[in-house]
């Protein structure tokens, strides 16, 4: 089986190693122009969006279900790339040959070739009831947020392919100039994996994860489904995973990822490790004028008057519709 670039495909990898290193869903990346050093002296890598837009402070939860490029960049070089792939290769993938550095950040983004057979067997230990290369609550945490739809609604809309009559965990992804396009996932029962693509490596045109691979991941899904079970289990929402001990449900607030003040203005319900729930919501402050969102320094370019504001709103975001200011910038400042 070929190897080819399974773009996006490979961004839940990355987030498992973080959540292996004391990441949660909860955490906070900054989804703002950003970037970072790369193995060329004085050349700086400024990775963009599917969409081109940036949407200031991200939680993780929503970065990998909304399979956002920057955060996921972040993210893998707080935890660095010699991580990432250390992870990819315990999870299976043998045709890593090179090193982390020589893949780079880019690794989090797709950029190294995998098989099919073995990218769809690496998603599967997510799903497995015993793993030696995640611990239950990454497990669960990965299985939740990809067959989470609400989480991705903002950036995948709702009806597509990736819906389904019952739970789902599943991933698409894009290589640069579209030459393959990917869409695996996995129920408690099954594990489908498709590629799409041209043998000889023509570009498709402009066909994605989500409208090339999407459609006949679906198709072969219910299939699939149907054949394990008998019938299709329709309107199951049963998770894939149960939850796993030492995580407790935490009210967040849904901007900050800390836990909800009374001034947040949107709020939702995370299971975390016990010890997550330390630190209250101090970016939210009430005033006679409405809430008023005193954001960290890495936002405030972002949040500034005039500028795009384009934070996701989910469906299990409690909304208080609060009048909302914003600060002026303070100095000094500093591919799905």
């Amino acid at each position: 089986m070929t190897p080819r670039q399974p773009g996006s495909a490979l961004k839940p990898f990355t987030y498992a190693a973080a959540f292996e290193r004391g990441w949660h869903p909860g955490r906070v990346l900054a989804d703002v122009p950003s970037t970072f050093p790369t193995a060329e002296p004085g050349i700086l890598y400024s990775p963009r969006n599917y969409d081109g837009r940036f949407r200031g402070p991200l939680r993780a939860r929503l970065a990998l279900a909304g399979s956002e490029n920057v955060p996921a960049v972040a993210l893998a070089s707080d935890i660095g790339v010699p991580a990432v792939a250390d992870t990819l290769r315990a999870a299976g993938l043998t045709t890593l040959g090179q090193t982390a550095a020589h893949y780079g950040l880019g690794l989090t983004l797709g950029n190294a070739e995998v098989r099919l057979d073995e990218l769809a067997r690496a998603y599967s230990l997510f799903a497995e009831k015993t793993s030696e290369v995640f611990s239950d609550r990454t497990r669960y945490w990965i299985t939740h947020i990809l067959s989470d739809p609400e989480a991705r609604r903002y950036v995948f809309g709702e009806g597509g392919s990736l819906d389904f009559p019952f739970a789902v965990a599943v991933k698409t992804g894009t290589s640069q100039a579209y030459h393959d396009n990917w869409t695996i996932g996995y129920t408690r029962d099954v594990t489908v994996g498709v590629w799409v693509g041209n043998l000889d490596r023509t570009p498709l045109r402009f066909s994605t994860g989500v409208t090339g691979a999407g459609p006949i991941f679906h198709d072969v899904m219910l299939a699939a489904v149907e054949y394990a079970r008998g019938a299709l289990p329709l309107f199951d929402q049963t998770p894939i995973r149960d939850v796993p001990g030492g995580l407790r449900e935490i009210t967040l607030c849904a901007e900050s990822g800390l836990v909800a003040g009374s001034a947040c203005p949107a709020r939702i319900r995370e299971h975390l490790p016990h010890d997550a729930g330390d630190r209250t919501c101090t970016w939210h402050h009430a005033t006679d004028r409405g809430v008023l969102t005193v954001y960290p320094e890495e936002y405030r370019s972002w949040a500034a008057p005039g500028t795009q504001h384009l934070a996701p709103r989910t469906a299990h975001s409690t909304e208080h519709r609060a009048p909302f200011l914003r600060l002026p910038p303070l100095h000094p400042a500093r591919p799905i």
